[in-house]
C-alpha cells in the first residue's frame, strides 16, 4: 500500500489525496478491506467488519468530492470503532459472550459523529472482555496478537483499535480507557493514543467498565489525524450529563509548538520500570531538549497514593454493572474477568465514597504539581509487550503482575481526569514502547501540539520519517 509517502494511510494523507483526485473513498476502502482480509486473520484485530456498509459509504463520500462538497477531513476515512461503543444495528459484544448477539439499537454521539462527518465505519475491533484488562487475550474471539510480534499481546483492553492502526488496516480508531486501556496497546504497538479529559467526549451508548473512570479515547498514527478525530467526536450532549459543554478548538489546524515547559515526573516509580524501558524515557527527554523545550523536574504530590483511590472505585462500578450477570451466568464470563468482578462484591460504601470524595484534594495537587510546566512526561508502561499468556514479569529481579507492569504509569490519570497522549518513544528488542504526555484540564490541545512539534523533527520512534514506518506485519 502506498499511502502517506511510502506506509499505510494517515488520515491527512488521505484528505489531501481526494481534494487531488489521486485516490477515492472507494478506491481506499477497497484497498483497506483487503488488507483486513489479508491480515486479520494473524492479528485478530476484528470482531466484525462492515464491508458492505463501508463501501456503500465510501460510494456516497465519492459523490461528495465529485460534487466539490465534502464534509471536512474525516469524510471517507476509514475508522474503526471498539466493540464496546454502539453502532446502529450491529452487534456489540463488549468481546464477551454474555452480549455476543447484542444489536446496538441505536447510534452512540460519538459514531453519530463520525458518521455526520462522513468517516467510513469499517468495522467493530477486538479488546479484552468488557474491557476489564490490560492485555486483549480474550477467551471467547481469541487473543490480539502484537503487529510487530505475533507471540507478544497488543495491550488492552483496546488492543483490536491500536493493532488494526499499527498494521495499517486503518488510519484511525477509537477506543475506551480505564486505566490506561488507549494508551497501554498505543504504546505497545508503536501508535499514538490520547485519553481526553474526563467529560470531553461524549460516554453514552458506550458499555461502561467503571463510569467515573472511563474515557472514549483515539488511537492514530499522527497527532494531526489524532486532532481531526478529537474535534469531530468531542462536545456536549443533551442525553450525556457527564458530557462537559467546553469549547472544541480545532485541535488539528494548530501549529506544532515551538517552545514549551515540559515537567518529568520524578517519583514515577522507577524501582517497577524495566532499565531498558527508563533508557529509552531519558532518550526521549534528551529529543525534547535537543528540540528547543525546557525540561524540569516535578514531583506528583499523593501520585503513590493514587492506586489505593482508583481501586475501590474501578472494583465497585464495574461489578455493580455486571451485578446481574454474575449472579445469574457467573459461568460465561472469562475467568480472569470474573475474578476482578468478584472482588467488587467485597468494597465497602465507605472505602468507595472516601475514594470518591478524595479525587478534587487529588487534582488539586496535581494541578498545583503542574502550574509551571506545559505538559509533564513519563513512561507509559514500565515493560515491553509481554509474551501472549504471560501472567507475570520480572523488573530489577522482583517478579510484578502484567496488569501492574502495564497500569501502574497510566491509571492515576483517570482517577483525576486529566488528558493525556501516548507518544511511540522507541523500540526495545523489536518492539515498542511509548511515553506519556500529561495536560492540564481540558487542554489536549498543548499536548497534540507538543507531539507535533516532536513528529516533525524525530517522526517515531525518534528516526526522521518515522511517522510512516510499519510494523513486519504491516
Amino acid at each position: 500500500m502506498t499511502g502517506s509517502g511510502d506506509g499505510p494511510w494517515t488520515a491527512e494523507g488521505l484528505a489531501r489525496a481526494y481534494s487531488a483526485g489521486t485516490a477515492t473513498p472507494s478506491s481506499v476502502v477497497r484497498e483497506q478491506l483487503k488488507r483486513i482480509g489479508t491480515l486479520n486473520p494473524a492479528l485478530n484485530a476484528f470482531i466484525t467488519v462492515l464491508a458492505d456498509s463501508a463501501l456503500r459509504s465510501a460510494e456516497e463520500s465519492d459523490r461528495r468530492y465529485r460534487s466539490g462538497n465534502p464534509r471536512g477531513p474525516l469524510d471517507g476515512v476509514p475508522v474503526a470503532v471498539k466493540d464496546m461503543i454502539y453502532i446502529q444495528g450491529v452487534k456489540c459484544t463488549a468481546g464477551s459472550k454474555i452480549l455476543a448477539d447484542n444489536v446496538a439499537p441505536y447510534d452512540a454521539p460519538v459514531v453519530a459523529r463520525l458518521k455526520s462527518a462522513g468517516a467510513v465505519l469499517m468495522g467493530t475491533t477486538n479488546l479484552h472482555e468488557f474491557a476489564a484488562g490490560t492485555t486483549s487475550v480474550n477467551p471467547h474471539y481469541g487473543a490480539v496478537r502484537n503487529p510487530w510480534d505475533l507471540n507478544k499481546v497488543a495491550g488492552g483492553s483496546s488492543g483490536g483499535s491500536a493493532a488494526a492502526v499499527a498494521s495499517g488496516m486503518v488510519p484511525i480508531a477509537l477506543g475506551t480507557d480505564t486505566a490506561g486501556s488507549v494508551r497501554i496497546p498505543a504504546a505497545l504497538c508503536g501508535v499514538l493514543g490520547l485519553k481526553p479529559t474526563y467529560g470531553r467526549v461524549s460516554r453514552l451508548g458506550v458499555i461502561p467498565l467503571s463510569a467515573s473512570l472511563d474515557a472514549v479515547g483515539v488511537l492514530a498514527r499522527s497527532a494531526k489525524d489524532v486532532g481531526v478525530m478529537l474535534r469531530v467526536v468531542s462536545g456536549k450532549d443533551k442525553e450525556d450529563m457527564t458530557a462537559v459543554e467546553a469549547e472544541v478548538p480545532e485541535y488539528d489546524a494548530a501549529p506544532p509548538l515551538r517552545s514549551a515547559r515540559v515537567g518529568v515526573v520524578k517519583n514515577r516509580f522507577q524501582d517497577y520500570v524495566d532499565p531498558r524501558v527508563e533508557a529509552d524515557f531519558q532518550a526521549f527527554v534528551a529529543r525534547l531538549r535537543g528540540i528547543g523545550f525546557a525540561v524540569v523536574e516535578v514531583e506528583l504530590d499523593g501520585l503513590g497514593e493514587v492506586y489505593e483511590r482508583w481501586l475501590p472505585i474501578r472494583r465497585a462500578e464495574a461489578t455493580a454493572f455486571h451485578l446481574k450477570w454474575l449472579k445469574s451466568a457467573p459461568e460465561l464470563y472469562g475467568d480472569d474477568v470474573r475474578t476482578l468482578l468478584e472482588l467488587g462484591r467485597d468494597v465497602l460504601a465507605v472505602d468507595y465514597v472516601g475514594a470518591v470524595n478524595a479525587r478534587p484534594s487529588y487534582m488539586e495537587r496535581f494541578s498545583a504539581a503542574m502550574a509551571g510546566v506545559d505538559a509533564l512526561a513519563l513512561p507509559t508502561t514500565a515493560v515491553p509487550a509481554p509474551g501472549l499468556g504471560q501472567s507475570e514479569v520480572k523488573v530489577n529481579g522482583v517478579s510484578q503482575p502484567v496488569y501492574s507492569a502495564l497500569s501502574r504509569l497510566t491509571l492515576p490519570f483517570n482517577y483525576v481526569g486529566f488528558p493525556v497522549l501516548s507518544v511511540p518513544s522507541g523500540l526495545i528488542g523489536g518492539l515498542p514502547v511509548g511515553v506519556q504526555l500529561v495536560g492540564k484540564l481540558f487542554d489536549e490541545m498543548t499536548l497534540l501540539r507538543l507531539a507535533a512539534a516532536y513528529e516533525e523533527v524525530h517522526g517515531l520512534f525518534g528516526t526522521p520519517g518515522g511517522v510512516t514506518a510499519a510494523p513486519p506485519t504491516g
